[in-house]
């Protein structure tokens, strides 16, 4: 009687857990990142700063928004003659009032990548 989980005497039966993924209107799996627009490197009239990208996130368009999206990792995902490589980075800082941020990549992204899209993953939270 009461709340006695056990089952005596009976042989347990095996529970199949399938993992469902939550689809979108489409049909098709959520996007887990934003996309941005590689705009260039950060730079002054005569320096610019190759270790700092300047990207424009869609749909941010304000400086307080932007903490949000410092700290998140971000991807350019470029194909070779062999596949697929990508270069990773993270969002460092806010660049100017509009929602412009600045972000640090492992290794320099090169210069034929500007006006790219990268992806802003939208975890760890």
């Amino acid at each position: 009687p009461g709340f006695n989980m056990k089952q005596e005497g009976k042989a347990k039966a095996k529970v199949s857990v399938t993992r469902t993924v939550r689809k979108n209107k489409t049909g098709k799996p959520p996007r887990l990142y934003a996309r941005a627009v590689f705009q260039g490197f950060r730079r002054s009239r005569v320096n610019q700063y190759e270790n700092q990208a300047r990207l424009r996130v869609e749909g941010l368009n304000s400086r307080k928004d932007v903490p949000f999206y410092l700290g998140k990792r971000v991807v350019h995902v470029y194909k070779t003659a062999k596949g697929y490589k990508t270069i990773w980075g993270k969002v460092t800082s806010a660049h100017g009032n509009n929602g412009g941020v600045i972000a640090r990549f492992k290794t320099n992204l090169p210069p034929r990548a500007i006006g790219a899209t990268v992806r802003v993953m939208l975890y760890p939270q």
